[in-house]
């Protein structure tokens, strides 16, 4: 088990928050969160919620670190996934359907976006044809 202090250091570090902001975010005081980072205190359930809605991790995460992290990061997706699991075969494919279409079109829209990019940069280095004005 990893204190939870460190990973809430750790948390607030990667979106390069202060104390003061994270405060501000969740609505919990500053001197109470650099209490939990210091591990004087731990985090009550109904805050250790408010951090993990905020910082998009289960309130697991809190206490096993990596662990928890890699299974899933938004509770609620993990619920409706869970739902869609009670659903008959049929209705379970039909949502797989549509998840793989959305998710190749999210991807061919990413390829496009990056192929717009690359050509406007190549655009940008061809030398521009100047014609010369005769006296």
């Amino acid at each position: 088990m990893i204190p939870i202090g460190d990973i809430l250091k750790t948390l607030r570090a990667e979106k390069k928050l202060s104390l003061r902001a994270l405060g501000e975010e969740v609505g919990i005081s500053f001197n109470t969160l650099a209490a939990y980072e210091r591990n004087l205190v731990q985090p009550t359930i109904e805050n250790c919620y408010k951090l993990s809605k905020y910082f998009e991790v289960q309130m697991e995460y809190f206490i096993l670190g990596d662990k928890a992290k890699k299974e899933f990061r938004d509770p609620e997706l993990l619920a409706l996934f869970h739902e869609v699991d009670t659903l008959q075969r049929s209705d379970r494919n039909v949502i797989k359907g549509y998840v793989l279409k959305y998710l190749k079109a999210k991807q061919v829209l990413s390829d496009l976006a990056l192929q717009a990019e690359e050509t406007k940069i190549v655009e940008k280095k061809k030398p521009k044809n100047r014609k010369k004005i005769s006296k």
